[in-house]
C-alpha cells in the first residue's frame, strides 16, 4: 500500500470511527429518559472549559446530544484533512482524573442510571484517547500526527468533562 493509500486508509477509519461516535451519543441521549438520568445538583456551576453546566431539569440527554455534535465536529475535521485542507489545531495539555481506570464496565441499557450513564461515556471517551494516540504513535506524515494528537486531545477534554461530572454528582457524598 502506497503512503498516501496509507494515510487516506487511516483516515477513513477515523472518521468511521466518529461516525459510530455520534451514534453512540445520540443512541444514548435516547435512553436517557428514564428519571435515574437526572440526578439532583443544587445549582448550575462552571465547567472546566469556562461554559456553565446546564441545570439538571435540561438532563443528560442534552449534554450527550452535544457531544454527538462535537463528535461530528472530529468527523469534520478528518474529512478536510482527508481532502487536503490545513486543519488548525490546538496544543493544549489535559487533566486526567483516572476516573475511568477504576470503574467497572457497564452495558447501555434501556434502564441504566445517571451513574452507568457517566461510566459509559468515559470509557468510550478513553478508548477514542487512546485510538487517535496509537494512530498519531503510528502516522509518518507529521500534519497526520499533528491531526491525530488534536484529535486525542480532544477525546481526553471530553474524558475529564464526564469524570468532573462523575466527581461532581457521583463522588460527591464519598
Amino acid at each position: 500500500m502506497a503512503k498516501s493509500d496509507s494515510i487516506e486508509a487511516i483516515l477513513d477509519f477515523a472518521i468511521e470511527n466518529e461516525i459510530e461516535a455520534c451514534k453512540f451519543y445520540t443512541d444514548l441521549a435516547a435512553k436517557v429518559d428514564n428519571p435515574a438520568m437526572n440526578p439532583v445538583r443544587d445549582k448550575a456551576s462552571e465547567m472546566p472549559d469556562g461554559r456553565q453546566r446546564r441545570p439538571v431539569s435540561n438532563g443528560m440527554k442534552q449534554v450527550f446530544l452535544d457531544f454527538a455534535a462535537e463528535e461530528q465536529g472530529h468527523r469534520k475535521l478528518l474529512e478536510d484533512a482527508k481532502k487536503g485542507k490545513t486543519v488548525k489545531i490546538g496544543g493544549e495539555k489535559i487533566a486526567d482524573l483516572k476516573i475511568a481506570e477504576y470503574a467497572v464496565d457497564v452495558k447501555p441499557t434501556a434502564n441504566m442510571d445517571y451513574q452507568a450513564a457517566l461510566i459509559l461515556a468515559m470509557k468510550k471517551e478513553k478508548a477514542a484517547f487512546a485510538l487517535y494516540t496509537d494512530l498519531a504513535a503510528a502516522a509518518q506524515e507529521p500534519a497526520a500526527k499533528q491531526l491525530f494528537q488534536f484529535l486525542a486531545r480532544q477525546e481526553a477534554k471530553h474524558k475529564l468533562r464526564f469524570e468532573l461530572e462523575y466527581d461532581d454528582v457521583i463522588l460527591k457524598d464519598n
